[in-house]
């Protein structure tokens, strides 16, 4: 029997546990997820690229019980990184400052077509820049699907972190 996620689509041979649903994903898109962030975690090099895998992921698989500012800070580090070059210590930096102070965050539509790529494309690919290229190929492709909430995005970062 297969497990299909309900945040990205991909279909897994059941492993018969289940997750949280504040996550919106299956156990086993879970678990792979947990595979990735073990390949990024130990990824040498300052970008730490760990936190393009954690915006992409989450921004993937937002769902009605995820939290406002979970779909907010992912679009603002998927859109700090594939469209103004942050490295992700940078984007990490700039989610810690956002941190800082509560905010009502916004309830983002989610998008009405999931991204073609998922977290499964990232992981088939050989380890090291294949990898990495993969993972930000993925970015790219959940960023894209969110394009209804592109202009919030801009704005935010434009009015509230002075980025244009």
């Amino acid at each position: 029997m297969n497990t299909v996620c309900p945040g990205c689509g991909i279909q897994q041979p059941s492993s018969g546990q289940t997750s949280e649903n504040r996550y919106n994903c299956s156990f086993e898109c879970w678990d792979l997820f947990g595979q990735l962030s073990a390949y990024t975690l130990s990824h040498r090099g300052g970008t730490f690229i760990h936190q393009h895998a954690v915006d992409a992921w989450q921004a993937q698989h937002i769902g009605p019980a995820s939290s406002n500012i979970g779909a907010a800070f992912s679009l603002i580090g998927l859109y700090l990184a594939l469209e103004k070059g942050y490295t992700g210590r940078q984007v990490q930096i700039v989610h810690m400052e956002l941190g800082k102070f509560k905010r009502d965050w916004p309830k983002l539509e989610c998008p009405s077509v999931a991204a073609t790529l998922t977290v499964m494309d990232v992981l088939t690919a050989d380890r090291g820049e294949q990898r990495d290229a993969m993972l930000m190929k993925w970015a790219a492709a959940v960023w894209a699907s969110w394009n209804h909430a592109h202009g919030w995005t801009k704005q935010y970062c434009a009015q509230h972190l002075k980025i244009t």
